[in-house]
């Protein structure tokens, strides 16, 4: 059949007409279906976006729409439609709006999670509120029971030169005991020793004429007479050249490292140094001892050998041990002043890798195996150690106030019954510059019965993207700026019958599939108890956290499972079984709750974690002084125990101006509690010009802080 150019044109005019009129079909249908199910619009939200940060603060409006019911939450408070919010203080934040339409009936809500970070800490605690650890309190008489106070100064020691002195208290079985107190001495009230958890240092002033410092140390109940002898007249031997051969510098000698050629002295292959006890080593500044053969240090704890410099604040350098032939043996030796080059692994390529840049005291390489025993090594200017593929081992050993322990790579790291603190000090000013207690990567490495802490950064970080293992037995971690332990990188870490206290995070298992496992833990007063995840947007698809058999108590989170790859919960890669809680976590049922109240068997699990008597403990004011300026008068004062303990402790206080009682209540510490804070309106300051807080009244503990601090014009 033929068509037509006509009657084809008529054909498509037709199919034109039909197809027209299936659109005007199908634009009434979906007009009806408009009707009945209108498109609503989107929630608006002003001023922040989901999945972002802020640096120091972000504000935002929750724009409202007429006819609609709003239920707006940050974070749990509730919060007001069409008034702009600004947030300030550093968190992770959750803004749920929720919204329902009066006439349908018909609900929308959304979800915006941001985080507002501190600028002065960069991204040291992204997601995280601002933390400074709380200051210690002094413990009370009551923690003293049965304890002893040990001494360990030089027996005989030249004029000129600043004494050193650490003390230890131990049980009557020789354990640590875990007391914080002052040692003072009459004749040198300004140079108090603080013990922190039973352990601490001093130096007394150089004595410049000879005679017999009667060092009397007390503290409650205990006190111990260290007699030193200052000698009037000291021959120096001068140390110039290398040591080719076996040598012997017998006991109380009096050694100067001086005018060495290249500021390096060897003790060469198979060459063996001996020293003996009550030696004075003093070393120029800069010179480093390179060990290539064996050095053997014979002090003894009455009669300590001293490594130090002419002046403590021109440093030495270090000791270098480079091969596996390179051993060292140390027993009872005071080391001090060392680390002269803050740049010394810039200076020197070809040594390793590490986070920090100042010289250590000890560096092993390539098998290097150093052993210290009952050794101090307190007021260095760098690092303690550093480790390439080497062996360090210390037992009963003391590090404080120094940069770091150091960063270990590879080998084995085995420390018993040491106190690593203040890195660099207690109560230094926060900066972000990696004063870990130690770095571990790789290799085999054990702590035991050792105490870690006041720290700027973490307790132990063994990160990096490396192998290896971590066992940690008994140990307790305290006041850590950031983790008590950071755990990345394919490693096998074992945490057992451990403490974490005062610490920003307590257990971290970080970026890079760690492998934790935490049994019979106590993780209290920290800003987060345990946490897969960490401050990094990094890969978190891979590793795993264990916690069993632990208490997770009092802390701003006990369980935190968010990381920052997709700001999602990693339930999948979280254990949390059979512990106790403060409070019930949908997301970890399988949890008991911490109430001792009620049932008074659960405060005996705290007992085992115990380490001071503690049937009263020290409690006052968490503040660096008793007297400050009436305009920083803050909301809330924080009050802390000296440690936790199994009995309920109360205090009470009152608020007071010049025209009298302003405000009165009390304070009550359960089991495992050891911050609670007095939050009260705070008066006009124009009306007042000072305003007291008192502690009173305690009970199951003793003011051994501050009891009384003023706010006044200034």
């Amino acid at each position: 059949m033929k068509f037509s150019s006509n009657s084809l044109l008529l054909r498509e005019k037709s199919l034109s007409s039909l197809h027209q009129r299936f659109l005007l079909v199908l634009v009434c249908v979906l007009n009806l279906f408009t009707l009945a199910e209108p498109v609503m619009a989107q929630i608006s939200i002003e001023g922040v976006s989901d999945k972002k940060g802020y640096k120091d603060k972000v504000s935002f409006t929750v724009i409202s729409e007429a006819d609609y019911d709003y239920t707006v939450e940050l974070n749990g408070r509730s919060i007001e439609t069409d008034v702009s919010v600004e947030v300030t203080e550093p968190e992770y934040y959750e803004l749920y709006v929720y919204r329902r339409e009066r006439a349908s009936g018909i609900e929308q809500s959304e979800l915006m999670r941001f985080i507002v970070r501190a600028s002065e800490r960069g991204n040291s605690e992204f997601g995280l509120p601002r933390w400074s650890p709380y200051l210690p309190i002094n413990s009370a008489e009551a923690e003293f029971a049965g304890a002893e106070l040990k001494i360990i100064a030089p027996a005989e020691y030249p004029m000129g030169l600043e004494i050193p002195v650490v003390a230890r208290v131990e049980d009557d079985l020789g354990n640590r005991l875990g007391i914080n107190s002052v040692i003072s001495t009459e004749g040198f009230q300004d140079h108090p020793l603080q013990l922190l958890r039973g352990v601490g240092s001093i130096f007394l002033p150089a004595a410049t004429e000879p005679n017999i410092i009667s060092y009397t140390a007390e503290t409650h109940s205990l006190h111990i007479t260290k007699r030193i002898t200052i000698e009037a007249d000291t021959t120096w031997q001068t140390i110039s050249g290398d040591i080719a051969t076996t040598t012997d510098w017998g006991e109380n000698s009096r050694i100067h490292i001086s005018n060495v050629a290249g500021n390096l002295l060897t003790i060469e292959p198979g060459a063996i140094l001996t020293i003996g006890a009550g030696s004075v080593i003093i070393i120029d500044p800069d010179i480093e001892i390179g060990v290539q053969g064996n050095v053997v240090v014979n002090g003894t704890m009455e009669r300590p050998v001293v490594f130090t410099a002419p002046e403590r604040a021109i440093p030495w350098g270090g000791f270098l041990f480079e091969s596996n032939e390179s051993c060292g043996q140390f027993s009872a030796a005071i080391f001090t002043a060392s680390g002269a080059d803050s740049n010394w692994f810039n200076n020197n390529p070809g040594h390793g890798g590490s986070h920090r840049k100042d010289q250590c005291l000890f560096y092993l390489a390539d098998g290097a195996n150093v052993t210290l025993t009952d050794c101090y090594m307190v007021e260095n200017h760098g690092q303690i150690g550093h480790g390439e593929n080497s062996y360090l081992t210390m037992t009963g050993c003391l590090v404080q106030k120094c940069t770091t322990v150091g960063q270990f790579n590879g080998g084995a790291v085995i420390f018993e019954d040491c106190a690593l603190i203040e890195f660099p000090s207690a109560d230094a000013s926060y900066v972000d510059g990696d004063n870990d207690t130690m770095y571990l990567t790789k290799g085999t490495h054990s702590l035991t019965d050792c105490l870690i802490g006041w720290a700027l950064d973490d307790g132990i970080d063994a990160g990096a993207s490396s192998g290896g293992s971590l066992t940690v037995n008994r140990c307790w971690f305290e006041s850590c700026c950031h983790e008590g332990m950071a755990l990345s990188g394919p490693k096998d870490i074992f945490i057992n019958d451990s403490v974490f206290l005062n610490c920003g995070q307590g257990i971290e298992c970080g970026y890079d599939a760690p492998d934790v496992n935490a049994v019979n833990c106590l993780c209290t007063t920290n800003l987060v108890g345990a946490r897969f995840g960490d401050n990094y947007d990094w890969n978190y698809d891979n590793g795993f956290l264990t916690v069993t058999d632990s208490l997770l108590l009092f802390n701003n989170r006990d369980v935190w499972g968010r990381a920052w790859d997709n700001w999602q919960v990693h339930l999948d890669q979280m254990d949390i079984r059979h512990n106790y809680l403060s409070a019930v976590n949908t997301n970890h049922p399988n949890n008991l709750i911490w109430d001792p109240m009620s049932d008074p068997n659960q405060a005996e699990l705290l007992r085992p974690f115990l380490s001071t008597p503690a049937d009263a403990v020290g409690i006052g004011f968490a503040t660096s002084g008793d007297v400050f300026d009436l305009s920083d008068i803050p909301d809330k004062i924080h009050v802390r125990l000296s440690t936790f303990t199994t009995v309920t402790v109360y205090v009470d206080y009152t608020i007071e101006t010049e025209d009298g009682l302003y405000a009165s209540g009390s304070l009550q510490f359960i089991p495992s509690q050891t911050v609670k804070y007095i939050q009260f309106e705070i008066p006009p300051i124009n009306d007042i010009n000072e305003l007291h807080i008192i502690l009173s009244n305690p009970v199951n503990a003793e003011l051994t802080g501050y009891r009384r601090i003023t706010y006044s014009v200034q």
